[in-house]
């Protein structure tokens, strides 16, 4: 009995945030619904991750962005009690990316108080071009973001949807040429590359020894079906 309760009281919290585009064009294509239908996907493959991992307990935030950013699940919430209530696409909205890395950065400050946190997994997800109406540039809010100790150290992954994904943008998001950088142009890319980043950034996150972001190596999927939102932008 001692042993498993000093195995729980081992594990290390591994943050685990999802940032969402949830701007006007993705309710282009079925693009907001096939979001959603990816994240109801991959929380079954991250629980079965977390009870693989006896040595992290897998806690997961949700950022959703359009005009500006709001927390869909702000407090760091154990991963087999998340049930996704589905998002809506912000009719007209913009695409407020610096303002949403701002925020994030913001949250990442209270892991301060937890020295003994796996580096966080970060996981972007847009398909537009970062505007800027409330005033915070995408690169501002990229700096914010690696300013931040977690942030800088966070295994960062980002996927792009449809033909107008800024794919410089979300390059510049992971910030190293060897990690996969994909985009999706149709539902079930999309389904497959958020459950691979979801799976890849847990398991790099939780072993730290090999640095941010070394160490995502394994293949992606290959591409399925008819490429629908290469043509509907």
């Amino acid at each position: 009995m001692s042993d498993r309760l000093g195995g729980a009281l081992a594990r290390k919290p591994l943050h685990f945030i999802f940032v969402l585009d949830v701007s006007g064009s993705m309710l282009r294509g079925g693009r907001i619904q096939a979001l959603n239908n990816a994240i109801s996907e991959v929380l079954p493959h991250l629980r079965d991750e977390a009870r693989a991992n006896p040595h992290a307990e897998l806690l997961v935030r949700v950022l959703a962005f359009a005009n500006e950013p709001r927390w869909v699940i702000e407090e760091p919430t154990p991963v087999e009690r998340v049930r996704w209530e589905r998002l809506e696409a912000v009719p007209r909205g913009f695409t407020e990316l610096g303002s949403a890395l701002t925020t994030l950065a913001g949250a990442l400050d209270d892991l301060d108080r937890t020295t003994s946190a796996f580096p966080p997994a970060i996981i972007l997800v847009s398909d537009g071009r970062p505007t800027q109406s409330s005033g915070i540039t995408f690169a501002d809010g990229l700096q914010t973001l690696l300013t931040n100790r977690w942030g800088a150290t966070a295994v960062r992954l980002a996927l792009g949807v449809g033909r107008d994904a800024d794919m410089n943008s979300l390059r510049r998001f992971i910030g190293d040429e060897e990690i996969p950088l994909l985009r999706a142009d149709n539902p079930e890319q999309l389904v497959e590359y958020i459950v691979w980043a979801s799976k890849a950034a847990s398991k790099v996150a939780s072993r730290p020894a090999l640095g941010p972001g070394n160490g995502v190596t394994n293949v992606p999927p290959d591409p399925i079906g008819d490429p629908i939102w290469s043509t509907l932008g």
